[in-house]
């Protein structure tokens, strides 16, 4: 392969050269390929002090511009549109700068239609590579997209020790493997007698099903060793771990990623030294071990700058995180000094430098919506643009008020468990910041910026705990006013509230009339506010939770699945453990008085609160917040409320508040 000199950063810097800062006031950018899409170029244009707007909807789009105003060389304004520039209002081209940014200007060498089915975060990867000199057809332009965004050597792979490490890494990314790359591999791979009987399609295309299937070759494996019948149904023995050196070198890696877990066999002495890794004791606990790897990987990770780090990045680092805080908060079996204080040092570098991370990409993040969902008020667009790809007509948003990722790391496993039929789709996003429930819930089921809803962002603010059935109401009509504008009837449309443990699913969970439905489940957030002993005895409601509660919302997606919805569970916030560092009487010039996050409309109202407790962020002008709001939030985990006490509580900027899963629920046959 002839390749040209290497791009690296200087993709990045050749998009920004065509909008050059201090120079126009207002800028019109044509970009259907979504040039502008990547994180990295949205925090650099950010940074040089522009606002984007990037909304098709006319009526948002002049909302959204008009509050923007006045535009200056200082505080220049990008007009984005995947369409003409012509298509935009009039008064707006007549003033604008124009520009079209379009990928094949970028990657002129290479098959346009291929490069277009990139995500963001593949693009930014291709950007660090070395690009052909000369140009290349369909089919070289998927062996060089494979080889150089995606390390998919297509001679290594034909060993299935290459084809396994491969697939690991490939399903530790956020995004995945984009279709026509992997029918492409799929039909070179299925040529191949070494994978004759494998199930390739299904292994490329889920995390789930690859893990499933390395468990149970494993398991195969130390069941043929052993002679121990380790399961009852037989397994076919695809994997030869027994005389694949390089398949054992797997091994390690296997491990730390989580897709392999360890094995307890009676007598482990009857297997190889280099499978004792991935074999326990027969009591013996797994956990210290797997404590030891996510601490090693997060240490290695967490450098130096980490606000630089990618979302890709920091989604592989919360779930690490997540995975870990699970297990230091065990209540059946606490993990040892050693490891609880490594936890402890661990956990100020994690909240430092996701701070540091959010203060830089999270507003500029905000305006990007498809393919994925970045933050929660995104959702329900990625829903409807879903149901537009030929997903189902019928799709359902369980949102489990609440839901941590360290809580979804018990939940999920558990599930999955119950319903092997069932396949599990998992993302990320952000909840809104501040994370309180009446902010980011609101956001969550209205596909809107709080910005964009202040009205009812303000009922939903100033209402008492009594009102709750106002706030509820609220948020059905937001709910139904989102798909509205997708051209459904507000009577397809529901949003009803959950309460399994004292009455059965309301009617609009069963209607015939039902095509997009919201069910919000305030459980397990009522849990994270009566734990009263910590994390840990919140943990172990959660497995009371998992025992009693569960089973009956299962049957309620159970029942959605089979009436042929896509189920959608989602998370408006998480949750952490705090300590009281005092609080602030303010009176009336505060608007919430949360644990985490206290929100205010006077500025000098916060910075005289913000004197007297030092330690908090001042946090404001994020793009997505509305103008003249201010949240002051207690630095790390400390909280507003009385000295000294412990809470588990939620509002503030951690990635345990606010990273959250976004799940899609499929049935199948």
């Amino acid at each position: 392969m002839i390749v040209g000199e290497l791009l690296g950063s200087s993709l990045v810097k050749r998009i920004l050269s065509c909008l050059p800062s201090h120079i126009h006031p207002l800028t019109l950018v044509s970009d259907p390929d979504g040039v502008l899409a990547d994180e990295s170029i949205l925090a650099a244009l950010a940074g040089r002090g522009f606002a984007l707007v990037n909304e098709p909807d006319p009526l948002a789009l002049r909302h959204r511009v008009e509050d923007l105003r006045p535009w200056s060389l200082d505080h220049p304004l990008i007009v984005v549109t995947a369409g003409a520039l012509e298509q935009l209002p009039y008064d707006l081209w007549q003033q604008g700068r124009h520009v079209t940014l379009a990928l094949h200007t970028f990657f002129p060498n290479l098959a346009y239609p291929l490069v277009r089915a990139l995500a963001p975060s593949q693009r930014y990867r291709l950007g660090q590579v070395a690009l052909p000199l000369r140009r290349l057809g369909r089919r070289a332009t998927l062996d060089f997209l494979l080889r150089y965004v995606f390390a998919a050597d297509l001679a290594a792979l034909q060993q299935p020790a290459h084809f396994v490490g491969w697939l690991d890494r490939l399903h530790q990314q956020a995004e995945p493997l984009p279709a026509v790359l992997a029918a492409h591999l799929l039909a070179y791979l299925r040529h191949l007698p070494a994978y004759a009987n494998w199930p390739l399609a299904e292994l490329l295309a889920s995390r789930d099903a690859f893990t499933v299937f390395v468990r149970e070759q494993w398991r195969a494996y130390v069941q043929q060793q052993t002679g121990e019948l380790l399961r009852d149904e037989p397994l076919r023995y695809l994997l030869d771990f027994g005389d694949d050196h390089a398949l054992q070198d797997t091994l390690p890696g296997l491990l730390r990623s989580g897709t392999l877990e360890p094995l307890s066999v009676a007598q482990p002495g009857h297997l190889p030294g280099w499978a004792r890794p991935a074999i326990l004791a027969p009591d013996e606990d797994r956990r210290p071990r797997r404590v030891a790897a996510l601490l090693d990987f997060l240490a290695e990770h967490l450098e130096a700058g980490a606000q630089d780090t990618r979302w890709e990045q920091w989604q592989a680092l919360a779930r690490a995180w997540a995975e870990l805080t699970a297990l230091r908060y065990d209540p059946g079996a606490p993990l040892e000094q050693a490891h609880q204080s490594a936890y402890q040092g661990l956990q100020d570098r994690v909240d430092t430098a996701f701070l540091a991370w959010l203060r830089g990409r999270y507003g500029p993040l905000g305006g990007q919506r498809l393919p994925l969902p970045h933050h929660v008020h995104h959702v329900p667009h990625y829903l409807a643009y879903r149901r537009r790809q030929g997903g189902t007509e019928r799709v359902a948003l369980l949102v489990l008020d609440g839901l941590a990722l360290a809580d979804w790391t018990q939940v999920g496993p558990a599930w999955r468990a119950r319903h092997p039929a069932w396949r599990f789709e998992e993302h990320l996003v952000l909840a809104q910041v501040p994370t309180l429930t009446a902010v980011s819930r609101q956001a969550l089921v209205s596909g809107l910026r709080p910005a964009d809803s202040v009205a009812a962002l303000t009922a939903s603010l100033t209402a008492a705990p009594a009102a709750a059935p106002g706030t509820a109401q609220s948020e059905r009509a937001l709910w139904a006013a989102f798909w509205a504008r997708e051209g459904l009837a507000e009577d397809g449309c529901p949003l009803v509230h959950l309460a399994l443990e004292r009455a059965e699913p309301p009617p609009e969970v069963d209607s015939a009339h039902t095509c997009v439905l919201c069910l919000v489940d305030r459980k397990i957030d009522d849990l994270v506010h009566d734990a009263a002993l910590g994390t840990t005895g919140f943990q172990a409601s959660l497995r009371v939770w998992l025992e009693q509660y569960s089973p009956r919302l299962e049957q309620v997606v159970a029942g959605l699945l089979a009436r042929g919805f896509t189920v959608y569970l989602a998370s408006d916030h998480g949750h952490v453990q705090a300590c009281g560092f005092g609080q602030p009487s303010e009176g009336l010039t505060v608007d919430t008085r949360g644990r985490r996050a206290r929100i205010y409309r006077d500025r000098h109202a916060v910075v005289s609160v913000q004197q007297a407790f030092p330690d908090t962020i001042l946090w404001s002008d994020d793009g997505l917040l509305p103008g003249g709001v201010w949240v002051l939030m207690p630095q790390g985990r400390s909280a507003f409320t009385t000295f000294n006490e412990t809470v588990v509580t939620h509002g503030g900027p951690t990635l345990d508040e606010v990273v959250v899963p976004l799940v899609a629920i499929v049935g199948c046959t």
